[in-house]
């Protein structure tokens, strides 16, 4: 029995709008939405449900550059996010469009990076 070892990533690219920015982490997070329709019957539960309305929900935590070149993130309406595997081989890209930002935050700590926590809602999620 030969055990076949799988590559498996574990680094990503964020882009945004074409540019690639280096980041800390990503979270991305998609809600169907979708429910149970709950009626009265003689079984006593719900016999089906309704389709939802899709949402997608990013959060990001991205370094701070000393040089002040990131993207004015408060502002940021309408953008592409791209995330594809930074191993090279394989994988899909998964492209956020009609992004918004919701939330900017930012963290300072002794010892650590300054990161920017952004929280934004994307329209629509592409795979490729």
């Amino acid at each position: 029995m030969t055990i076949e070892n799988k590559e498996y990533c574990g680094t990503i690219v964020l882009e945004v709008n074409g540019v690639e920015y280096e980041t800390v982490s990503v979270d991305t997070t998609t809600k169907t939405n979708a429910k149970s329709v709950p009626t009265m019957n003689s079984k006593l539960r719900s016999l089906g449900s309704i389709r939802g309305t899709k949402e997608h929900e990013l959060k990001l935590e991205m370094l701070v550059p000393c040089d002040g070149d990131e993207p004015d993130w408060i502002n940021l309406r309408d953008g592409t996010l791209t995330l594809y595997p930074a191993c090279g081989s394989g994988g899909k890209r998964e492209i956020y469009v009609g992004c918004t930002t919701e939330e900017v935050g930012s963290k300072y700590q002794v010892g650590k990076e300054a990161v920017r926590s952004i929280t934004m809602h994307a329209l629509d999620l592409q795979t490729s």
